[in-house]
């Protein structure tokens, strides 16, 4: 018999708001099956409904969705979150021999066995390691508000079809491998390790607490060329969480944060609501590239989202801009990137730990550029990179350095050659200063 997959977490949640937003209709829809099913609340309700439907081999749900939908159909205009979810049942409701249902990205494991009709269930909807991102009656009255704003309508239908697809519940736990990996990171660059310790600790206690990390907002400080960019994308790696890069100095108004007002036709939500509504984690790295670039404009100040989101408290009950809805922003990873102070509001700072990262030394250089190396070397594994390219690239910046071999490499693969030698370099960087190879760097 064919496994049919579904995420049975998110088939829970739907019907314990149906229940809760009209409990006689779900009655009236049960009575029509001949069976009744009453609870304290919503949840056990919902749960009792989705075990019997398991336990008869979901024959007579598309009898129940078709009842219930007509029955919010006779009180008026049918909410827009209602029709999401009687369209993600459809599906469901045509697999009436379903040997399992699982849902991979919450554990939750239904398996039923046809020789005996018995079912097991695994996991649960809240078990350790989720956490709600919104409240699903908030999403609902969202969906309602695209019924009286017909301009906002096709904005309000793309936010909620998306939402009741990827449901209210986030994982906030990290894999075991991030611990082992930002130590890896300590010892590569060591200029940081200040900040990759207070990563550590956090990390190590969201672990051991079985909780949501909790850290203060980071502000890397430091003078072009010390690695900055180079140690985030690094560190995205590590955490093993999704992540998006906001550059700074090209943020007009607040809405790169925050999004647009849901006033206006072309509303877009902002970067940290399309993290956290997209992805499924509700610890996000959010790295804010060049805080001290933004530019006040007459469309107001870049940075004044901010004041609100990397406070704790406040951004429990983020609200973007575009999505009159509240979500739950306080567990987001902030690590902003800066070279100087004096053109950050005070406001701002003061809710950031600062670290001052110091210029790299020697043996920092050299350990950044081996990470780069090998990390072209997974791309390449045919090629190598000699002493003399690696000597003549020290002094340059992470970023130079990953842009000049890039070009020596493509020069080198062009020549249908193994090795990208100085001779490579200076082809594309004519003015490429040669230095004395140093010694110790395990390269041709």
């Amino acid at each position: 018999m064919q496994k049919v997959k579904f995420d049975l977490a998110n088939l829970q949640w739907q019907l314990e708001l149906l229940v809760d937003l009209d409990p006689p209709i779900i009655g009236l829809a049960l009575q029509d099956l001949g069976t009744s099913l009453t609870a304290a609340d919503p949840e056990q309700q919902a749960a009792g409904i989705l075990i019997h439907f398991i336990k008869a081999g979901f024959a007579g749900l598309g009898a129940f969705l078709r009842a219930v939908e007509c029955g919010f159909e006779e009180e008026g205009p049918v909410p827009t979150v209602v029709s999401e979810i009687f369209r993600s049942w459809t599906a469901l409701a045509s697999h009436n021999d379903a040997e399992l249902l699982e849902s991979a990205d919450t554990g939750n494991i239904v398996a039923i066995f046809p020789e005996d009709n018995t079912v097991e269930i695994i996991g649960s909807k809240r078990r350790d390691g989720f956490m709600r991102l919104f409240d699903p009656f908030d999403l609902y009255q969202f969906g309602q508000n695209g019924i009286t704003n017909p301009d906002g309508d096709f904005h309000h239908k793309r936010v909620t079809t998306a939402l009741v697809r990827s449901g209210p519940y986030r994982k906030y736990t990290f894999e075991q491998s991030a611990l082992e990996k930002l130590s890896e990171l300590r010892s590569t660059t060591p200029n940081f390790n200040l900040v990759t310790d207070c990563l550590i600790d956090a990390v190590y206690l969201a672990m051991i607490s079985a909780r949501p990390i909790r850290i203060t907002p980071i502000l890397l400080l430091g003078e072009s060329g010390v690695g900055k960019s180079h140690y985030t994308a690094e560190l995205s790696k590590c955490l093993g969480v999704p992540t998006t890069r906001v550059a700074v100095d090209n943020l007009q108004v607040g809405a790169g944060l925050a999004g647009s007002s849901f006033i206006y036709v072309n509303s877009q939500p902002g970067a940290v609501f399309k993290v956290l509504s997209q992805q499924n984690h509700i610890s996000p790295l959010v790295i804010l590239d060049e805080l001290d670039k933004a530019e006040v404009s007459y469309y107001g100040d870049p940075l004044n989202p901010l004041h609100n989101l990397l406070e704790p408290i406040s951004a429990r009950e983020f609200r973007d801009e575009s999505i009159p809805m509240s979500i739950d922003a306080s567990h987001v990873i902030w690590i902003a990137t800066a070279n100087s102070l004096a053109r950050i509001p005070p406001t701002i700072i003061s809710r950031f730990e600062v670290f001052e990262i110091p210029i790299q030394s020697q043996e920092t250089k050299e350990a950044i550029l081996r990470v780069i190396c090998e990390e072209f070397k997974k791309e390449y594994p045919d090629i190598e990179f000699s002493k003399e390219v690696i000597s003549a690239l020290i002094d340059r910046t992470p970023r130079e350095q990953r842009q000049l071999l890039q070009r020596a490499l493509s020069r080198t693969v062009r020549l249908r050659e193994e090795i990208v030698c100085l001779d490579h370099l200076k082809q594309v960087v004519p003015n490429i200063r040669s230095q004395p190879p140093k010694s110790g760097f395990g390269y041709l």
